[in-house]
């Protein structure tokens, strides 16, 4: 038995085979463009892990650490500050993951512990995150203290002679006096 659908009934059925068609068809080609990006070459870091690591994880942990142990309660604008500064650990991470020009940077990304560290460091950027989202200081805290964890474990092995490449932490910016402190 041949069954006949009323033409309302068939251009609704037409729209849908296409609509489904096209998804496919579009699914397929955002899927095809990631993976193609993903082959394109990545812009090299022009820089070296410890310039990466002076200019951005230090600053940025620094600034994580000394939140968590502010004996005051944070402020809006020191919260908005601290998150910032997760943001930038957590990008640092992959930057540093790739390696640059340091004589040491190919030697060092080429090893399983160095990118398990890498990875390390990203997951405390996000668990600091979720300590901002939470406005829990107690958590920020423990959250910087397991980061000076990691990074002086990180450091004992692979850098423990600091600094390299004669590159220090400078300069430190109070927020209180909304100035740089001179040395």
């Amino acid at each position: 038995m041949k069954t006949t659908l009323p033409p309302g009934k068939k251009i609704a059925v037409a729209l849908s085979i296409t609509l489904v068609a096209a998804l496919i068809v579009i699914g397929w080609n955002a899927s095809a463009a990631q993976k193609a990006a993903q082959k394109t070459a990545i812009l090299p870091l022009n820089m070296s892990i410890n310039q990466v690591m002076v200019a951005v994880v230090d600053d940025a942990a620094h600034e994580i650490w000394e939140g968590g142990n502010r004996t005051k309660p944070l402020t809006t604008g020191q919260w908005q500050t601290i998150e910032e500064h997760t943001f930038q650990l957590q990008a640092a991470a992959t930057l540093i993951s790739m390696g640059g020009t340091g004589k040491m940077d190919a030697a060092w990304t080429a090893t399983p512990e160095f990118q398990a560290k890498v990875k390390e460091l990203r997951e405390m950027a996000i668990i600091s995150r979720k300590a901002v989202d939470a406005k829990d200081q107690v958590a920020l805290r423990k959250a910087g203290d397991d980061l000076v964890t990691l990074c002086e474990g990180c450091h004992k092995m692979f850098k423990p002679n600091a600094p390299t490449e004669g590159i220090y932490h400078k300069p430190y910016y109070d927020e209180c006096t909304n100035s740089f402190v001179p040395e």
